[in-house]
């Protein structure tokens, strides 16, 4: 992973319309395996630097044509930055619409497409993530109800599914 070269990812991290959304997805991956490989948080920090890329990685989420499978690399991206550092949230939260946007991904979530439930599931954790250090941002974005929603839908879906029919006295 060394020969990434760090301003080609932030490049391709920030293109998005066409054929562009699959360079963007390769800058993802990338990123991904670089984040979850190192095994020298500053070296990583210091070549993918945080105060660049969590704003570039926010504003993917802030494009409302961003696929499924483009936002949940990008959510798993977020997420080890996290593991990582909780400092980064501070980056988050910075950027005007971002917890609103992760948020509102677990609204509009079709439960029965395998990378629509992934991206929720990964939205979730990165939420989950924020709240350690600013959870007021979260809950002033929605996070709270949007959450409880998507685990309320999760588990009306599974007992329906597990019974072969809708829960007892799930209004269908």
């Amino acid at each position: 992973m060394a020969d990434v070269d760090p301003d080609t990812l932030l490049e391709w991290l920030q293109m998005g319309q066409g054929d562009e959304r699959d360079m963007q997805l390769i800058a993802l991956e990338q990123l991904c395996m670089l984040l979850l490989m190192s095994d020298n948080v500053d070296r990583c920090f210091e070549t993918c630097p945080p105060r660049t890329f969590l704003p570039a990685l926010c504003k993917i989420f802030l494009d409302e044509s961003a696929p499924d499978n483009v936002l949940e690399v990008t959510a798993r991206a977020i997420t080890y930055y996290l593991d990582v550092s909780a400092e980064c949230t501070r980056r988050i939260v910075g950027v005007d619409g971002a917890i609103k946007a992760l948020c509102n991904r677990l609204v509009v979530v079709e439960l029965n497409n395998r990378t629509s439930r992934d991206l929720a599931e990964q939205c979730v954790k990165v939420l989950e993530l924020i709240c350690t250090r600013e959870s007021g941002a979260v809950f002033e974005a929605g996070g709270l109800n949007c959450v409880l929603s998507f685990i309320r839908d999760s588990a009306l879906r599974a007992g329906h599914h597990a019974a072969g029919g809708p829960p007892a006295g799930a209004a269908f």
